[in-house]
């Protein structure tokens, strides 16, 4: 049995440190900010979560006659499949204006191969 203080093991005996390389250094554009697009799809997402919980909370308190509860129903139908249009859309611009572009110009042209 070995009692030397080179044979104990610490916890940091097994731990690998990930440190970043240097050679990456900063990023030469900065990603941009959410824009109008993606606030106007999360301003989408608020008012349909409100008409939905309205027309849910209507279709519970009060009591319709006959068929007049199919219209609160389509509607509460519209309103939730609005909030998950709006909800991809935001994620969509959210990730196309956060998209960084580094230096040169984007160019669509295929004509030089």
């Amino acid at each position: 049995m070995e009692t030397s203080s080179d044979s104990r093991n610490t916890p940091t005996d097994n731990v690998i440190r990930l440190d970043p390389p240097a050679s990456l250094g900063a990023p030469e554009v900065e990603a941009g900010t959410p824009g109008r697009g993606h606030g106007l799809a999360i301003l989408g997402m608020a008012l349909c979560a409100v008409i939905a919980i309205a027309a849910l909370l209507t279709f519970i308190t009060i009591r319709w006659p006959e068929g007049a509860g199919r219209y609160v129903q389509t509607i509460f139908i519209a309103a939730g499949a609005g909030f998950m249009f709006s909800a991809s859309a935001a994620v969509f611009f959210a990730m196309r204006d956060s998209y960084a572009i580094g230096g040169g110009e984007r160019s669509n042209d295929r004509s030089d191969h």
